[in-house]
């Protein structure tokens, strides 16, 4: 599918709910990547490495992320004033957020909000196009909760409960995705699932809402998704935007009310749209 307008890219995802049949109330979710990332597409930034270089083992990134994640919770209090409801997940999902690498896959149930950021960053003249990518997560939870791979996690959170009455709750066994800390990272039990968490997270901050931000956890396997994707029959696509059309879908987005100041509600959001305003026009 390749949309050089917004009505063209509007169309496809119209199509692509049609040919699901996903029901008109169920949010259908929305990803941008830069199509020069293709080779490791839908891979979280922890998994991404450099251009022309051999990924880590996992091991040693999820040993990294931890680390990354204790320093992000430590400083946390006195950058922000926000008030959290989960001591955990919140500062995970705002790690992510403000840009520190995790396993997070960030995406919108919002076909325009990931149009702009199909096309925000590409300056002129244009070097490369865009891939936004269609997930239909309904059909992914009901895959995931057959999946072994989430039973398995299930009975061995539920097993370490058992063997450590300390007030753990059978049901939080989606805990078993947070960074591991060091001294849990031989115990079998606590092992980061492979398959993915989809997670509907309550809105922490102001940019969260504003993008409308849903959430796709990675375990242990970088590629799990784009193999998936891969497969016959899944429902996950990709609407491709050339990049001679970039510079035309940048002013239609502005037209339609999508900027920069709307998606990063704040100064430094509004600063970046007065930027583009002026780069546009100097």
């Amino acid at each position: 599918m390749i949309a050089n307008d917004l009505g063209g890219y509007l169309h496809w995802v119209q199509q692509t709910r049609e040919e699901w049949h996903v029901e008109d109330h169920k949010e259908l979710w929305f990803r941008a990547e830069d199509e020069v990332h293709y080779p490791t597409r839908l891979q979280p930034g922890l998994y991404r490495p450099r251009p022309g270089e051999k990924r880590k083992p996992t091991g040693e990134l999820l040993e990294l992320e931890n680390h990354l994640y204790n320093e992000f919770d430590r400083c946390l209090p006195q950058l922000s004033d926000l008030s959290l409801r989960d001591d955990e997940w919140d500062p995970y999902f705002l790690m992510q957020h403000h840009g520190a690498p995790t396993r997070i896959l960030d995406w919108s149930d919002s076909a325009l909000i990931a149009l702009h950021f199909a096309v925000r960053d590409k300056s002129t003249p244009v070097g490369s196009g865009s891939l936004i990518y269609v997930l239909d997560a309904w059909w992914l939870v009901d895959l995931l909760k057959k999946h072994p791979d989430r039973r398995d996690a299930k009975r061995r959170w539920a097993k370490y409960c058992r063997q450590h009455p300390c007030g753990m709750d059978e049901d939080d066994w989606d805990r078993l995705y947070l960074p591991e800390e060091e001294e849990d990272a031989n115990e079998p039990l606590l092992a980061t699932p492979s398959s993915p968490l989809l997670w509907d997270a309550p809105h922490v901050s102001r940019r969260v809402a504003a993008q409308r931000s849903r959430f796709l956890i990675f375990g242990v396997d970088p590629t799990w998704l784009a193999d998936l994707g891969a497969k016959r029959g899944a429902r996950i696509s990709a609407i491709k935007i050339p990049a001679d059309s970039i510079g035309g879908i940048k002013q239609e987005l502005r037209d339609a009310g999508i900027t920069e100041s709307v998606v990063y509600p704040d100064l430094d959001g509004l600063g970046r749209e007065l930027r583009q305003v002026w780069d546009s026009k100097r």
